[in-house]
């Protein structure tokens, strides 16, 4: 009888454990879910951004092109190049430094360092997603083999019948 209470105790622990770990496993999936929102609408951002500032990086020596800011403000005038073709001051700069202030001109919402964040919360949160679907699925194969011995030997022991 000692045997079947002692089950029975190890089978109520497991299942608190159980519902835990479900709990925990929930809340951590919650979290990477807006996180995975949050990341790909950065992710989405930075696309945009990398198109823009490689079209300005590109457009920037090219005399054909002009090059107008969110607005409509001509900063590159067709047929000039490089410095002297960038009409207002605080543009002019060189090529890589202007493709990216550019960018953000037309993609102010982009931002590297949140992109960054987001993507280690991200590895973060799915890791722990992961750690508490497998510690529910051991902790609920334990509780199914504790309920079974708790049965068996509470039918041994004659406190139930076969």
């Amino acid at each position: 009888m000692a045997t079947t209470a002692a089950l029975l105790a190890q089978y109520m622990s497991l299942q608190n454990q159980l519902a835990d770990a479900q709990y925990q496993q929930t809340r951590w999936n919650n979290l990477a879910t807006a996180m995975s929102k949050k990341l790909s609408e950065q992710e989405k951002l930075e696309e945009k951004w990398e198109s823009k500032s490689d079209a300005a990086y590109d457009d920037y020596t090219d005399s054909d092109k002009e090059i107008k800011i969110k607005g409509g403000t001509v900063v590159k005038q067709k047929g000039a190049t490089g410095l002297r073709a960038i009409v207002l001051s605080e543009y002019k700069l060189e090529q890589k430094k202007f493709a990216e202030k550019y960018a953000y001109n037309w993609v102010p919402n982009f931002d590297r360092d949140k992109l960054e964040e987001y993507t280690m919360l991200d590895m973060e949160y799915s890791t722990m997603v992961s750690m508490y679907e497998t510690l529910a699925t051991e902790l609920e194969t334990q509780a199914n083999y504790t309920k079974e011995a708790t049965g068996t030997a509470a039918q041994d022991n004659g406190i139930i019948g076969s």
